[in-house]
């Protein structure tokens, strides 16, 4: 019996993409606050503190002088 390469390649990749998915959905927890890696998320807000070292960390500055500065010019 003569099978056809095409073929054996889209039922290869179909079974494979299947298999893929049913890890995947048997991985997952039914617990909202389980992440990826297995840990779980606290409730609790973070302190004062942290908070504002997260804005500190990730605010970025705000006082660039944005004015004159060189004009961009494409690279083609």
């Amino acid at each position: 019996m003569v099978v056809s390469k095409l073929l054996l390649v889209v039922v290869l990749f179909a079974t494979a993409a299947s298999a893929g998915g049913a890890v995947w959905l048997l991985a997952q927890s039914n617990d909202p606050l389980q992440s990826a890696a297995g840990t779980v998320a606290s409730r609790s807000p973070p302190n004062d503190e942290a908070r504002k070292h997260a804005e500190k960390f990730f605010g970025g500055r705000q006082d660039y002088d944005l004015t004159d500065g060189q004009e961009m010019k494409p690279r083609w």
